[in-house]
C-alpha cells in the first residue's frame, strides 16, 4: 500500500509540475514531495522559504492533522483550513494518538474532532469561523483579523457540520442511455 501511495504522489507531483509550469518557473510556486509529520513540518517550510505569515495554510493529511498544526509555531498563517473527523459530535474532544508514520486506513479512526481543533485554535490565537457543508474541513482565522466579519460564537457547537460524504459520491448504477 505504501509503495502505491508513493507512486501516486509522484504522479501527482509530475502533473502539478506540468500544469503549473509557469508559476514554478516564475518562483511563485514550489512543489516538494515529502511525507509530512510534526517533526518535519517547519523544516519543510524553512526549505521552501515560506513567509512567516502566509495567507493560507491547508492541512489535510488524513491522520495527524492536529499534531502537525500543533507543531507549527514559527509560522502564523492568516487563515488555516484543516480537516476534521465529523463522526464526532461537536461536544466531543477526540485526537488520535500521534504516530509519525501512520496513514489513514480508510476507517473512521483518524484525525480529530472539531472541538479539539477549536481548543487548539484558541491556544494558537485562531477563531473557528466555519466548516464546509460536507463536514470535512474547518476554517480558522487569526484572532487579529476576525473583526466583525464572521458569525460568532466561534465554537464547534455553532459551526459543526455533520458528515455528508454522500454529496460527493454517487451510489448505485451510473447513468446511461437506453440502448437501441
Amino acid at each position: 500500500m505504501e509503495r502505491f501511495m508513493d507512486r501516486r504522489k509522484r504522479r501527482d507531483c509530475k502533473q502539478i509540475s506540468e500544469r503549473f509550469r509557469n508559476l514554478l518557473e516564475a518562483g511563485r510556486l514550489k512543489i516538494k514531495h515529502a511525507f509530512i509529520n510534526a517533526e518535519n513540518i517547519e523544516s519543510l517550510f524553512d526549505e521552501a522559504n515560506a513567509p512567516a505569515e502566509p495567507d493560507l495554510l491547508s492541512i489535510d493529511i488524513d491522520y495527524n492533522d492536529y499534531h502537525v498544526w500543533q507543531a507549527i509555531t514559527k509560522y502564523k498563517p492568516r487563515v488555516v483550513i484543516i480537516e476534521y473527523n465529523s463522526i464526532f459530535r461537536p461536544d466531543t474532544h477526540f485526537v488520535v494518538k500521534y504516530n509519525p508514520k501512520r496513514m489513514w486506513d480508510k476507517t473512521s479512526h483518524f484525525g480529530t474532532s472539531l472541538l479539539a481543533l477549536e481548543q487548539l485554535g484558541n491556544q494558537k490565537g485562531y477563531c473557528l469561523v466555519g466548516c464546509v457543508f460536507t463536514g470535512s474541513n474547518a476554517f480558522f482565522v487569526r484572532e487579529d483579523l476576525v473583526g466583525d466579519l464572521f458569525e460568532s460564537p466561534y465554537s464547534a457547537e455553532n459551526h459543526y457540520e455533520p458528515n455528508r460524504d454522500y454529496l460527493y459520491y454517487k451510489a448505485g448504477h451510473p447513468k446511461n442511455h437506453i440502448p437501441d
